[in-house]
């Protein structure tokens, strides 16, 4: 894959990658034109051919359809630019006899973007697109996720802690069924930076100091957060199954997590006047130490105390 410098504005990252070109079995894979029908053909931004879809479908929802079976690029991410309009493709359109040949472009927007419209418990939420706020909350927390998962290779985000009005939690999680006021923070299935509760004295890392929990157990004492201003990094490798937190460019710790599974940027709110602003940032932003940490002795989830009496989230530690 080649990537384009990632672009950015107010701290926000518009990352975009660019496929790189077919091997030569996906290239006989592709089916060759239609004599009596009319293909549309793929191409990368320096020109090579990425496939042909061919017959050309109707519509260009089932086009995206078509390049993802194609590719493995999930609808969501792709962007197909025809070379007469500077304009992606919509998926509410039809496919136009003119559209032959498309540029093909994996827009990742969607992997920073909360989700709103997924999110069962939406009408207490504030989302501006990578910004989430709960000033309508009515319940005692809601959570939220990312409008697509990570899927394969290594990833690094931002969250900026704006405000923390209690306690929050920042990290990922493999069941996107968790968005919404159904899960608790210690019931959540998940690998997350625990921020603390603020205002709390207490030193222990199931409820009150920062601390590491994964997959339903407090794991390791991280340091905990101011109320405002601080900004926890999350390096996430799904290929070697290790995900490593830091609060300020300093390192907390990194463990394992489940591989061949996809999964979704979360942050759990718990007061009205909370907000969060998730960054993806390009790899070589994320500080060298938690590069290092994702290759190192990783911390062991299974020795962490339980968050809950009874959790069932050991089928999901890795």
């Amino acid at each position: 894959q080649v990537r384009i410098r990632a672009i950015k504005c107010r701290a926000v990252v518009c990352s975009f990658t660019l496929v790189a070109e077919m091997s030569s079995e996906q290239k006989v894979a592709a089916s060759p034109p239609l004599e009596d029908g009319r293909s549309v053909t793929l191409r990368n931004l320096p020109g090579a051919v990425l496939g042909v879809v061919s017959p050309a479908p109707a519509t260009v929802a089932e086009l995206k359809s078509a390049v993802e079976e194609l590719t493995g690029v999930p609808r969501a991410l792709q962007k197909l630019l025809p070379a007469e309009r500077p304009q992606a493709l919509e998926e509410g359109e039809e496919l136009q006899p003119e559209v032959t040949e498309l540029l093909m472009i994996i827009d990742e927007t969607p992997m920073f973007s909360w989700d709103y419209d997924g999110n069962p418990d939406r009408k207490m939420l504030e989302i501006t697109g990578n910004t989430a706020k709960c000033p309508a909350l009515i319940s005692d927390y809601i959570n939220v996720i990312t409008k697509e998962p990570m899927r394969k290779g290594t990833h690094y985000y931002q969250f900026i802690m704006h405000f923390i009005g209690d306690e929050q939690w920042c990290g990922v999680v493999s069941d996107p069924s968790q968005a919404g006021s159904r899960c608790s923070g210690r019931s959540l299935t998940a690998w997350t930076y625990y921020c603390g509760r603020m205002g709390s004295r207490s030193g222990s890392i199931k409820d009150g100091q920062g601390a590491l929990h994964a997959a339903g157990r407090a794991v390791k004492e991280f340091s905990k957060l101011q109320q405002s201003g601080d900004v926890i990094g999350m390096l996430v490798d799904l290929d070697k199954g290790a995900i490593a937190f830091e609060l300020n460019g300093q390192l907390q710790g990194a463990c394992p997590i489940p591989t061949g599974k996809p999964l979704w940027v979360l942050t759990h709110l718990d007061r009205p006047q909370d907000h969060v602003e998730l960054v993806k940032l390009a790899l070589q932003d994320a500080p060298q130490e938690s590069i290092q940490a994702l290759s190192g002795a990783l911390l062991e989830v299974r020795r962490g105390e339980p968050l809950r009496w009874r959790h069932h989230a050991e089928d999901d530690d890795p």
